[in-house]
């Protein structure tokens, strides 16, 4: 009896194989399954949703948030007048802004058999799922807070055009509203439009981030009378910029040598301001296509390019490979086939042609870096589809994978919510707990102005 307790003992210690089980000789060792009771996450965590938490809410009771917004004051000077005269009639300036709710929503199924098993963490399978339905909102809110209907082209720029861009349900972001404001008069300061208060607030770094580009943004919010502190990018542009100090000289206090090297830069001094450097991984750059789903649009054909001329481009007479992909609200198709083209001189354009798919909204451009490959492609921008075969011109301007850097002054941001993150029991068809998870929202910036994009910034790895 001993024996066979101690040869059962062995049996459970015995140790792993380096086959299956079944194709060993006389079978495998009965063994124990060590399995951890924790749940070890690998995907982002409420503390990494950082943008909506500091932004201010207000309850919206419309699907079209209303705000106004006051331009001037009158016509800037004139006032000075000949002694007796009364001076010009005056009047100021309004107008009324909107912005559409946006919809957020996803269904979960959990079976009722699943609701009975002992999980290895005690977490019950409704609650994992009502649990994991809130961060998922909570991710696409947080990267469409800031992105939403970003990176459509516009005849080879990126100017936040709403004729340029698709007709998708995602909330108009921070990036459009800024960048369109470019654009817009009733988004401007009309006292000091004939001083520069009309210049874009748009600027390009076309490369690193550097402590002149955050100047230059900031002086750029101060000429619209902002008062922009908070910069917001991807970790690894903040990586770059913290780099800055690597070779600066370090203060000894005191006589004695410091213990440590490195830097942690997160404020910057300006002329206009003290500006605090923040990261998050909602504001990457997108270096592959989406995981497709049933609903996605089918893969485009392989892309046409050519060499559309001169055209002021950053491109160089170099080999570039392009794949596209189609975009729907459902999802993102697989890839095409790849194509590639050489330009003639440096600093021509690129075409790229794409062959409408059905059911697709728009189409995601990916290329490669000069004499590059397809297998290095990475996302350059996008292009809705409109009549016939869209035609994405590529000026250079968006670098494979590229991020952009937000410099935001919050005093006229506020998130509007029609409804708050809420859960609805659907109806039992069979057995399995079907429940809808919704939030209905949208961002409006009644200044936007006074914030400051930077644009085109490396955010990838070397």
């Amino acid at each position: 009896m001993i024996e066979q307790m101690q040869g059962l003992l062995k049996a459970l210690e015995a140790g792993s194989y380096n086959a299956a089980p079944s194709t060993l000789t006389q079978g495998a060792a009965l063994q124990i399954e060590d399995l951890s009771p924790v749940m070890h996450n690998v995907t982002y965590q409420d503390k990494h949703i950082k943008i909506q938490k500091d932004m201010p809410k207000r309850s919206a009771k419309s699907t079209l948030v209303q705000f106004d917004r006051q331009l001037d004051y009158g016509i800037f000077g004139g006032s000075a007048q000949y002694e007796g005269g009364v001076g010009e009639d005056e009047t100021s300036n309004f107008v009324r802004a909107v912005v559409p709710m946006a919809y957020y929503s996803h269904v979960r199924k959990v079976t009722i058999a699943s609701n009975m098993v002992n999980t290895i963490d005690g977490v019950k399978a409704e609650d994992r799922a009502a649990k994991d339905a809130a961060m998922k909102l909570a991710g696409d809110v947080e990267f469409d807070i800031m992105q939403g209907q970003a990176h459509f082209s516009n005849a080879g720029v990126f100017d936040g055009n709403p004729t340029a861009v698709a007709d998708v349900p995602n909330m108009v972001g921070i990036d459009q509203q800024i960048r369109q404001s470019d654009a817009q008069s009733n988004t401007q300061d009309l006292m000091f439009a004939e001083y520069g208060s009309d210049q874009t607030v748009v600027l390009a770094a076309n490369g690193t981030l550097t402590q002149s580009i955050l100047e230059d943004a900031s002086v750029r919010s101060a000429m619209n009378l902002g008062d922009a502190s908070q910069f917001l990018a991807d970790p690894i542009v903040l990586a770059t910029y913290n780099k800055i100090a690597h070779a600066k000289e370090r203060i000894v206090l005191a006589g004695s040598a410091q213990e440590a090297s490195g830097a942690n830069l997160r404020q910057q001094w300006t002329s206009s301001n003290m500006i605090s450097l923040e990261g998050t991984r909602f504001l990457s750059g997108k270096t592959r296509p989406a995981r497709s789903r049933a609903a996605s649009p089918a893969a485009p054909a392989a892309p046409t390019l050519a060499d559309a001329g001169a055209a002021s481009s950053l491109l160089e007479a170099a080999a570039y490979a392009y794949f596209v992909t189609a975009v729907n609200e459902r999802g993102e198709s697989e890839k095409s086939a790849s194509a590639s083209v050489t330009p003639a001189a440096a600093g021509n354009a690129v075409t790229v042609t794409i062959t409408a798919v059905s059911a697709a909204k728009y189409y995601n451009v990916y290329r490669s870096e000069a004499n590059g490959s397809a297998a290095s492609a990475k996302f350059i921008g996008r292009i809705k589809q409109g009549a016939g075969n869209p035609v994405f011109t590529d000026l250079g301007n968006r670098s494979p994978g590229s991020v952009n850097g937000y410099l935001l002054d919050k005093s006229g941001m506020e998130i509007n919510e029609l409804a708050p993150y809420s859960e609805l029991k659907l109806a039992v068809s069979e057995l399995a707990l079907p429940q809808a998870s919704f939030r209905f929202l949208c961002i409006s910036d009644a200044t936007p102005r006074k914030s400051v994009i930077v644009d085109n910034i490396d955010g990838q790895l070397a």
